[in-house]
């Protein structure tokens, strides 16, 4: 095996803490994380890959969930908006796992992931609004305030929408030793 072009362990060490740390440093300088690294410092190296993105959608998780519970949206369209500039949020992440440097077991992983993070939240949105539908005070009466007419997406169930509780862990590393060429 040869050494990684350019930019080694340290390097992605470096940057992963940046990214850990809610910001989002160019991949310039990265080598590709597919062997040359050696067996160990490779599933370290992915592992460490890894903590930091499942790190970066609990923040998101967390700035979406501090925002639902400062401005709940009071609809259908202000949940369809919020959700929209959340799932913007995301692009940092959607690159990481759309890079040609990560592997792409680990990719398809991190995109798995990121599915499950879109859903949980759409369904986080619909579920406020829908509690804001009625009031603390009065149960049973409708809030007063004003509320987006209701819109039934075709093949939905009729009723209430329920919120999937997951916990989110990090995405799976593959083992670096089962390489798929």
């Amino acid at each position: 095996m040869s050494a990684p072009a350019r930019g080694g362990y340290a390097a992605w060490v470096s940057w992963l803490e940046a990214f850990r740390r809610g910001e989002d440093p160019p991949t310039e300088g990265l080598g590709p994380v597919r062997g040359g690294f050696g067996s160990y410092v490779e599933a370290r190296l992915l592992e460490r890959l890894s903590t930091a993105f499942a790190d970066r959608v609990r923040q998101w998780q967390a700035a979406l969930g501090d925002r639902i519970v400062a401005q709940p949206p009071d609809g259908p369209v202000a949940a369809s908006a919020m959700f929209q500039d959340a799932v913007a949020r995301l692009g940092p992440l959607v690159r990481l796992a759309d890079s040609p440097l990560i592997p792409r077991p680990l990719a398809v992983s991190m995109h798995e992931m990121l599915g499950t993070v879109r859903d949980g939240a759409r369904s986080a949105l619909a579920e406020a609004w829908q509690r804001g539908l009625e009031d603390e005070h009065a149960p049973g009466m409708p809030a007063q305030r004003r509320v987006d007419p209701p819109v039934r997406r075709p093949g939905a169930p009729a009723g209430a929408v329920t919120y999937p509780r997951r916990t989110i862990s990090a995405p799976r590393v593959p083992d670096p030793r089962m390489r798929q060429h």
